[in-house]
């Protein structure tokens, strides 16, 4: 500005802390910053995805949602077990009985927190 501050522009295209790729990040200026991804999965049990970038703390919100196969009916579910400032785990869950394990389907996630205070 002409006054010799960095602030962000309008539409934030003087912002440069970001990865717009398939797992990426975009900071804004305020401190917010939006995360997401995609997480193949094989085999059962526990995953751990670790984040582009850090949260300034652990209170950031996450949301995911599966690859539909429509020929495969049955429930998905992501379950959060641990949530860290450079990653979450998961346990993934399907069925209609609700057993662990895999079908071959990857999920897409996304989390907003904060990246300063």
């Amino acid at each position: 500005s002409s006054l010799g501050t960095n602030a962000a522009l309008k539409d934030f295209s003087n912002v440069t802390t970001k990865s717009l790729g398939q797992n990426g990040y975009y900071k804004f200026p305020d401190g917010l910053i939006i995360q997401w991804g995609y997480q193949g999965m094989s085999g059962s049990g526990n995953i751990t995805i670790y984040l582009p970038s850090a949260f300034y703390d652990t209170n950031y919100s996450i949301g995911t949602t599966f690859e539909v196969i429509s020929s495969e009916p049955s429930l998905h579910v992501v379950m959060f077990y641990t949530r860290q400032r450079t990653y979450f785990s998961v346990r993934r869950r399907f069925g209609n009985s609700g057993e662990e394990g895999d079908t071959g389907r990857g999920f897409t996630w996304i989390a907003i927190g904060r990246w300063k205070q």
